[in-house]
């Protein structure tokens, strides 16, 4: 076991104080080649306790499970309920949270050694038998966790003492350290819990800031203050309420009223709507982070042939789509977006295959594909988001002068995800996507062959390869490359479409104080995680 202040794994410089067993506190974004994004500091004021912050929310979580559901709707309850072995700071440095240090044995032991009474909601001890349950329950196919691959790198944990656990990896894994921070992949949930209900869908118990006090679906959300809560004197606010208001223009008359308090994500084309509007602070996006992609059923003709999802790529114009829907606030992208450099593409549409618009190309393809008179297809997407209806509004008018009839299928929100993730639409489907903490997250699990949540069922031998070598080297430089030459191939293939990249507006009430908002994977491609040290001045 090594202890220096130099790690040698791409020799990351620590922090003054910080040892080997942190190495991935301070250095996190180092290893991983990410830039640490802009984040807005606390105001230097006295906090105030008490008060509930209201959330308008768009959609209900369709459960409340942070190891069984892919929704980031869930999410932006389960980042507030539970507690990861990692997290990340205001800074985005990777620190302690129920791992109150961590020892990197070698390129694949790591030893975690948990914070001393820390409790669950429902009055036990946190111990680390119930680490060792939390990760094997993600492992268990039975659960059918979406993150099971990616924790298939794990070999065994281990829980010698009732404050120690020990990872062994198969492998070298280079995002392991930040999925163990990220609240959806590495959250830890109580065994005795998730055995007495099956599942954690409609209860929750965390060691968090906030607990779970009442959920009513497509209602409401209510989450009350955590006394027990591990960091001292937080959190300041006695609740948190996510009101579920669908309709944006309803939440936005609810936050000038002031019935809410915050919500994000607000629509390009009417966010002029709040500017300069009295007791309203709105956050533009430091960066577009967040994509909307569109999958093809891939298991039937006829998107089996490339030529046609060739046809479909080269048929939307991806430029009008970012200045008609976006009114120019969005980015030509990958699943790896532009907000990621070095690893995420940054360039005009003509620097990837297949990319730029070509109604006649197009044309050309489905003709050599058998569709010389045209392609009948449909597009799923949900009202539930109206910047996904307008966006698939545009590329169906955009896709009819490519010789691609679309039918608009406008589905309730919970079946669109679950169609999309499961492939079960009849030709394409389109959702919004968010923020991911590593490259890899970004894509193994929705490109690889062998994931449950595999998008449009695809099997490329390259992609999987690809894929498994960007998780396992260490070389950020090597890791660079690699995820480059995925987006190529994957954007020659055209395996799914991303017509662009965007950021979200967040829109709050001047009351709201000592809110910092971080990248993530949550609504907007926002973490709230914060709100724990946010409070309300009047």
């Amino acid at each position: 076991m090594t202890d220096r202040t130099q790690d040698p794994i791409n020799s990351i410089q620590l922090q003054p104080g910080h040892t080997r067993r942190a190495f991935l506190g301070a250095g996190a974004l180092t290893l991983l080649g990410l830039a640490a994004p802009t984040v807005h500091p606390a105001a230097a004021q006295t906090p105030k306790r008490g008060g509930t912050l209201v959330v308008a929310a768009d959609v209900s979580p369709p459960g409340l499970d942070p190891q069984k559901s892919a929704a980031a709707h869930s999410w932006m309850i389960a980042e507030h309920v539970y507690s990861t072995l990692l997290r990340r700071d205001p800074k985005m440095n990777i620190v302690g949270d129920l791992a109150e240090s961590w020892q990197v044995v070698s390129d694949t032991t790591f030893v975690f050694k948990l914070r001393k009474g820390v409790r669950w909601h429902h009055g036990r001890d946190l111990v680390a038998d119930d680490v060792k349950h939390s990760f094997e329950r993600m492992l268990d196919e039975k659960t059918a966790s979406p993150w099971r691959s990616n924790w298939s790198i794990i070999d065994r944990i281990e829980a010698p003492d009732p404050s120690t656990v020990r990872f062994v990896i198969k492998r070298p894994f280079a995002p392991f350290f930040s999925y163990l921070a990220t609240p959806h992949y590495g959250a830890i949930v109580p065994r005795d819990i998730v055995e007495k209900n099956g599942d954690l869908q409609k209860v929750a118990s965390g060691t968090g800031p906030f607990m779970l006090e009442r959920f009513v679906p497509d209602n409401t959300v209510v989450l009350k203050r955590n006394p027990s809560y591990y960091e001292p004197n937080l959190p300041y606010l006695d609740g948190l309420e996510y009101r579920i208001i669908p309709d944006e223009a309803a939440r936005l008359a609810a936050l000038r009223a002031g019935t809410v308090h915050y919500l994000w994500s607000v629509d390009p084309l009417i966010d002029r709507q709040l500017q300069g509007a009295a007791g309203i602070v709105l956050r533009e996006p430091d960066g577009y982070c967040a994509q909307h992609g569109m999958a093809f059923n891939q298991t039937k003709p006829p998107f089996t042939d490339v030529r046609v999802r060739r046809a479909v790529s080269v048929g939307i114009n991806r430029g009008e789509i970012i200045a008609s829907v976006l009114r120019g606030h969005g980015a030509i992208t990958t699943k790896i977006p532009p907000c990621d450099a070095p690893f995420g593409y940054s360039g005009d549409d003509k620097g990837l295959p297949y990319y730029a618009h070509d109604a006649a190309l197009a044309k050309r393809l489905l003709a050599e594909a058998g569709f010389a008179s045209g392609l009948d297809t449909s597009l799923e997407v949900s009202p539930r988001f109206p910047q996904t209806v307008r966006t698939g509004e545009v590329m169906k008018e955009q896709l009819a002068g490519a010789g691609v009839r679309v039918t608009l299928k406008q589905v309730e929100w919970g079946a669109a995800l679950k169609n999309f993730v499961r492939t079960e639409y009849d030709g394409m489907s389109m959702i919004p996507l968010v923020w991911q903490p590593d490259p890899d997250a970004h894509v193994y699990d929705i490109f690889h062959s062998g994931s449950a949540i595999n998008l449009g069922k695809f099997k490329d031998a390259k992609v999987d390869q690809l894929l498994d070598q960007g998780r396992t080297t260490l070389d950020r430089d090597k890791r660079i490359a690699i995820y480059r030459e995925l987006q190529r191939h994957m954007a020659d293939q055209a395996y799914l479409v991303f017509p662009y990249a965007s950021g979200a507006t967040e829109a709050l009430r001047d009351t709201v104080k000592g809110y910092v908002s971080l990248p993530g994977a949550q609504p907007g491609s926002r973490s709230r995680q914060f709100f724990k040290q946010t409070w309300l001045a009047g």
